[in-house]
Formats: C-alpha cells, structure tokens, sequence
C-alpha cells in the first residue's frame, strides 16, 4: 500500500471512528439518563477520546502508538512504518480519573509504555529513556467502560506489543511467540461513545 493510500485509510478511520464518538444517540428520555447518569466524578468524557494509532517499524519487529494524527502523517513514510491499525481510544488530555501514559525507548529500538509509577522508575533504572511527554492518558483501573490495554513481550525478537482486543492478544499468544506481562492500564474500546 502506498503513501498515498495508507494515508487516505487513516483519514478515513479517523473521521468514521469521530462520526461515531460523537454520535450519542440523546433522542430519548432513556438515552439522556444513561448520559446524565455518568458520574463527572470518575470517568472522562468519552466524546474527547481519540484512536491511538499502532504502527509496525521499519525492522519489523517493534510495535509503536501515537495518537497525534500529524505526526503520524509526517513520520510513516518517512520512517518507512506500516499501519497495524487502531489499537483504541485514548484522552490526549487529562481527564477525570485517567493517568499519563508514557512511551519509552531503549537501545534497538525497543519501545515500552507504562503508566504505573513504579513500572517506570523501574524502566528509566533498567536503561529506558523518555520519549517525552505523556503519550495519552488512560484509566489505572477498569472504570467507566474501559478495558484493559494488554501488554505482551517476545524477548526473543526484543519486541513489545499493547492490545485492548482480547482475540488480538490471544493470537499473538498463541501463534506469534509473545507472552503476557501485565494490562498496561485500561482504555476505551473501539465504537465507544458512551462509556461509563
């Protein structure tokens, strides 16, 4: 698939998934109590959450996620990665309840996101680097119709890959060699508009 076309996909994933968080369906008394009744207390509002998009590098072997659309126009062809798809919605700013999610680098490349404290003290003293600021925020724990962003390693290829769809983990389980190292945090699934 050429620039030009993978480009065109991610425009169009990007507005249908859009056009489908904001569509809230508050035509019915029913629908308006379901909404009111989400606590702005502890949970986001689902309409500000965005895809995180995953991409493959160049090497084929590392996995990475941005949820910024212009960065990921201007880097994949440039930098010669493939659009896996998206792995699923995140806030791109704080939110009620959410934590910051960090991307981290090591030597080859390898990519690590954590969003737990002391997982990253632990990364940062095992050699990782920030890769800058929070990459998103996402739930620490399984609230507001969230669902846990699974995080897997193959230490033999030195690759770590992060999925919310539970068919996806199971593959690359059972079929690609990695192994379950813990749920990264939790996030919005895809077609979520109103989570709570």
């Amino acid at each position: 698939m050429n620039l030009k076309h993978t480009l065109a996909l991610l425009l169009s994933i990007t507005v249908g998934l859009t056009s489908a968080r904001n569509v809230t369906g508050i035509d019915t008394p029913e629908a308006a109590q379901t909404t009111q009744g989400r606590s702005a207390a502890t949970c986001g509002d689902p309409a500000d959450a965005l895809p995180l998009y995953r991409f493959l590098t160049g090497t084929g072997a590392e996995y990475i996620y941005f949820a910024d659309l212009p960065i990921v126009q201007t880097q994949a062809a440039a930098k010669g990665w493939t659009f896996q798809g998206v792995a699923a919605l995140v806030f791109t700013t704080q939110e009620v309840s959410t934590v910051p999610l960090y991307g981290l680098l090591h030597t080859g490349d390898e990519s690590l996101y954590v969003a737990d404290t002391t997982e990253l003290a632990n990364a940062l003293d095992g050699g990782y680097v920030l890769s800058g600021e929070p990459l998103v925020y996402i739930y620490p724990t399984q609230i507001c119709g969230s669902v846990p962003f699974y995080y897997l390693t193959n230490a033999a290829k030195n690759s770590n890959f992060y999925t919310a769809v539970e068919s996806e983990r199971l593959d690359f389980i059972n079929n690609q060699g990695y192994t379950d190292v813990n749920v990264a945090g939790y996030v919005l699934p895809l077609g979520c508009s109103q989570c709570s």
